[in-house]
């Protein structure tokens, strides 16, 4: 049996063991993963046949770790139990897979498929004040390798998940990065996880909206836990999106990396309210900031991340792969100021590049520009949940949405200047709008020659970085159509080239395809690839709609 991490030790490594029934595993085979010594005292004090409806997860990895995740319990809701099924059925009080046990599991971490000789071996606690969640930090693992892990329990386990730790500090290898947003659950199937899952990958980022409040009736049914009032209620939304089992899958298969938006908790949310109208006596009632409470409470719950000891809430963190990628991860929604004008759409309006307005407060938006600024790393990837660039939608310069970065004009103009001046080789991966984008991003968001009037576009003069912007998974985009959801490719089409014409910075538009993204950086330069599936055949294939390139030392586009 090989020995334990150098800080992990022997007693405590041993003492894990303990937990599986004398010390011992039964022997591995070729073909066949250990279980439980079912010997008298065996798994004493472990939950007794612990059911893992939702599946296990790794996120935020590190060089020597990651944290793990498991939740013990049944599948949520009463709808979909997983891909192909339809969601019809009541979610209302989330009662469904809502019972929670606490109490102890045993956690097995090797570097063999087999979970043979493994290097760590502990009890975890299950929180049952947590909706029964489990989060354990590993640490003492080896940089850049892969590891396998599983939870057991008194008769029963949880399947086996995999994670690549970080590559080590001085790794010049390529980095591949994994990328997707907005998956509406009543709008599609995950095939695209499916996918995701099979890709070689060093992780995989949520860009945001994992779970949406609410979102059309599709494929899977009507979403009936609408706009949840309580905390369970907002629990179930992650039990219910983890029955799907594509979406297991990918997150047994790789560690994993989530920022929030804003469906997580209300449509289009600030600091200090949501734009969206009170929905019921109810709504209004309780309050917004008791919500926004719950709806942290509960993502915190179900997502693989580790607290910050001295900001609770805080979720931006970066993290460094090797010598070739420093990845920033903010959170361009606890913080902001209320979108401008109203929130307007598709809109003229010159509180938009109003001074002193912030989406990132001034606290992380110090971290990032000193963060961007002082990083030695080849490429600074920044996970973006809202698009940065502009995207002027007529010929008077009006802008689409005043939730993106189009509605916080002159600190994006900070932002990007400084970038333009200190800053080489940034790539910006977001996610929100449903369609896919690539554009080059200019020191005013806008490339000299985007249309300006009314609403005033300042030509950039410097080239800051280039941004992808990720189609949605599932969500409704512009080509699936309106209130009906009927398909409108062909106007979908016209407004891509509209779009393109106002915007010369842009040098990919697509506002059909569902799907996701993988970003490869290596030293010579970025390469983007636009995966695209159909999100209405829970066994579509999968196919490569368009790759791009930026090389190293240019802030351009070209297509591969």
């Amino acid at each position: 049996m090989s020995f334990p991490p150098t800080n992990v030790s022997r007693r405590a490594f041993l003492a894990g063991l303990s937990v599986l029934g004398g010390a011992s595993l039964l022997p591995a085979t070729a073909n066949a993963t250990p279980v439980l010594r079912q010997a008298p005292d065996g798994g004493a004090g472990l939950i007794r046949n612990p059911e893992f409806g939702n599946g296990v997860m790794a996120g935020v990895p590190r060089t020597d770790g990651a944290t793990l995740w498991t939740r013990v319990g049944a599948g949520g809701g009463t709808g979909s139990a997983g891909t192909g099924s339809l969601g019809t059925g009541s979610l209302g009080t989330g009662s469904a897979g809502s019972s929670a046990a606490g109490g102890e599991l045993a956690l097995i971490v090797s570097n063999r498929e087999d979970l043979s000789s493994p290097v760590l071996a502990e009890r975890v606690q299950v929180r049952e004040d947590a909706d029964g969640t489990v989060h354990f930090d590993v640490n003492g693992l080896a940089p850049g390798e892969t590891y396998y892990y599983q939870f057991r329990g008194n008769g029963g386990e949880s399947p086996v998940g995999r994670f690549r730790t970080l590559r080590p500090a001085d790794s010049n290898e390529p980095v591949r990065i994994g990328w997707f947003t907005c998956q509406g659950f009543e709008e599609g199937y995950y095939a695209a996880h499916r996918h995701l899952a099979a890709e070689d990958l060093d992780f995989v980022v949520c860009l945001g909206d994992y779970v949406y409040e609410f979102t059309k009736p599709g494929v899977r049914g009507v979403e009936t836990n609408a706009f949840p009032q309580t905390i369970d209620a907002m629990r179930d939304k992650y039990r219910r999106y983890r029955t799907d089992a594509d979406l297991r899958l990918m997150h047994s298969q790789h560690a994993f990396i989530p920022i929030w938006d804003d469906h997580e908790f209300r449509n289009n949310y600030s600091k200090d309210g949501w734009s969206f109208p009170v929905v019921s006596d109810i709504d209004g009632a309780i309050g917004f900031q008791q919500k926004k409470q719950w709806a942290w409470q509960s993502w915190f719950e179900h997502m693989p991340v580790p607290r910050f000891a001295n900001d609770p809430t805080r979720t931006y963190r970066s993290l460094r792969v090797g010598k070739t990628v420093e990845l920033f991860a903010p959170d361009t929604r606890q913080y902001r100021d209320r979108q401008a004008c109203g929130d307007a759409e598709l809109a003229v309006c010159a509180e938009a590049d109003a001074a002193g307005r912030t989406m990132l407060g001034a606290t992380q938006k110090r971290w990032l520009l000193d963060g961007l600024t002082g990083s030695d790393a080849r490429w600074k990837v920044i996970a973006n949940a809202n698009m940065m660039m502009g995207m002027a939608v007529a010929d008077d310069g009006a802008r689409a949405y005043m939730d993106t970065w189009d509605g916080y004009g002159a600190e994006r103009t900070e932002i990007l200047s400084t970038a333009a001046q200190s800053v080489e080789n940034l790539v910006l991966v977001t996610g929100d709008d449903h369609d896919g984008w690539a554009g080059e991003l200019w020191d005013t968001g806008f490339a000299p020659g985007t249309s300006t009037g009314a609403q005033v576009n300042a030509p950039g003069t410097r080239r800051a970085g280039v941004e992808f912007v990720v189609p949605s998974v599932t969500s409704s985009n512009t080509g699936d159509g309106g209130a009906t959801g009927s398909s409108d490719t062909g106007a979908a089409r016209a407004e891509e080239a509209s779009r393109r014409a106002k915007n010369p910075h842009l040098r990919h538009a697509d506002m059909v395809d569902h799907g996701y993204g993988v970003l490869e950086v290596d030293a010579a330069e970025a390469r983007f690839q636009f995966r695209s599936v159909d999100r209405l055949n829970p066994n579509s294939g999968v196919q490569t709609t368009k790759a791009l390139r930026t090389p190293a030392g240019q802030s351009v586009i070209d297509t591969l």
